[in-house]
């Protein structure tokens, strides 16, 4: 990890402290959640920049960031579903996320950034007979990919980096457009009881693989850092997007009335840990973190009404990074250690008009790989 080398400085230890605690809000606020079938949005890596050299002779900053993730675990609450597997009718949701970003610094404490997000996505899901044991005919897939909602933030050092080099917070905020399409169509296999066949229907594919939300949202994050020892680094790192807009009118056609109309939900990422360099070889860190990530059941703004899978998913998350002057390259693979899909208010609005406890399920995955290439000039 590289640092300036102008004077050390001591760090506001109740500044760190309010940091601390505004991303442990993030983790707790409303509801928790996760990735796979609860849709996760974007490549879902913040910035963490550790570059605070005071000069503008590289203010620009371009970054690509790649996330990929198979999600396939059902579960409903904290329980894990194996009967899915066992019997073959897990969903399967294969993701690829790429964000293109372009920053540029307005000057030493203050940067923007646009980013805009490519997705690529392949549900595998069965057919079933409507008989009393729901048997299994075949397995189809429906896909989808095309720009997704693109982002634009501006970020901003709390204290000036020059002075504060033994840490610092960056605060965030910004918004994103519904330029994601948010009502792709493919074609479904239905099982005909009349006929006793299997037709071709088309319709929206699920909201888990849906590029857009077709809602704007408002976005805060957060990375603040503190350093340890000459090598060793703590930081935390999260950010939230609130979405006041309730529902975006694309149908589910799912049985349950109130699941009809797609959801457009808020989403969120935390994460803490510390970030060793390794002396040997200049520029390669290592880091370990904890992360959370996912969609609450009720948003900060507006109403939570409409389909969505709130969940959340904790992970343990290792990963490496290699920085020069230039160029700085990182990979982290997040392996979850904890998964609850919660009850949302479709299932609880059924549960109180039929007198039936109601939870619907979501597939998680068990690790994703993310990568990112940055460069600046």
């Amino acid at each position: 990890m590289r640092r300036i080398t102008t004077r050390d400085s001591f760090f506001n230890q109740r500044a760190l402290l309010l940091a601390s605690s505004f991303v442990l809000a993030l983790g707790v606020t409303s509801h928790l959640s996760a990735q796979g079938c609860v849709a996760a949005r974007g490549a879902g890596m913040t910035c963490a920049p550790h570059d605070l050299e005071d000069t503008t002779t590289t203010p620009y900053e371009t970054n690509v960031t790649y996330r990929w993730f198979k999600s396939g675990k059902h579960f409903t609450g904290t329980h894990e579903d194996k009967q899915r597997q066992e019997e073959g009718s897990e969903v399967i949701n294969h993701s690829n996320f790429v964000d293109f970003s372009v920053g540029y610094k307005v000057d030493a404490r203050t940067s923007v950034t646009l980013t805009i997000p490519y997705v690529s996505h392949d549900r595998s899901q069965v057919v079933r007979k409507n008989d009393p044991q729901r048997t299994i005919l075949q397995r189809f897939s429906t896909q989808s990919s095309g720009l997704a909602d693109i982002r634009a933030t501006a970020d901003w050092w709390v204290y000036q980096p020059s002075l504060e080099t033994k840490g610092n917070i960056l605060i965030g905020a910004g918004f994103a457009l519904p330029t994601g399409k948010k009502d792709v169509r493919d074609t479904f296999q239905v099982y005909d009881a009349p006929t006793g066949n299997i037709l071709g229907v088309e319709r929206t594919v699920d909201q888990s693989i849906q590029p857009g939300t077709g809602g704007y949202g408002l976005i805060v994050d957060l990375y603040a850092f503190r350093a340890l020892t000459s090598s060793l680094t703590f930081f935390i790192n999260g950010a939230y997007t609130a979405t006041p807009q309730e529902t975006n009118g694309v149908p589910t056609y799912r049985s349950n009335p109130y699941e009809a109309i797609m959801s457009i939900s808020d989403n969120y990422m935390a994460r803490t840990g510390v970030e060793l360099s390794v002396p040997s070889v200049h520029g390669l860190s290592l880091s370990l973190a904890g992360r959370i990530e996912g969609v609450p059941v009720k948003d900060l703004i507006g109403g939570s009404n409409g389909f969505r899978r709130p969940g959340f998913s904790i992970a343990v998350e290792p990963g490496v990074a290699y920085q020069t002057r230039s160029w700085e390259a990182r990979l982290y693979v997040p392996v979850a250690l904890f998964r609850q899909r919660q009850r949302s208010v479709p299932d609880q609005q059924l549960s109180a008009s039929t007198g039936k406890y109601s939870h619907g399920d979501a597939a998680f995955a068990d690790y994703l790989i993310m990568v990112s290439a940055t460069r600046r000039f």
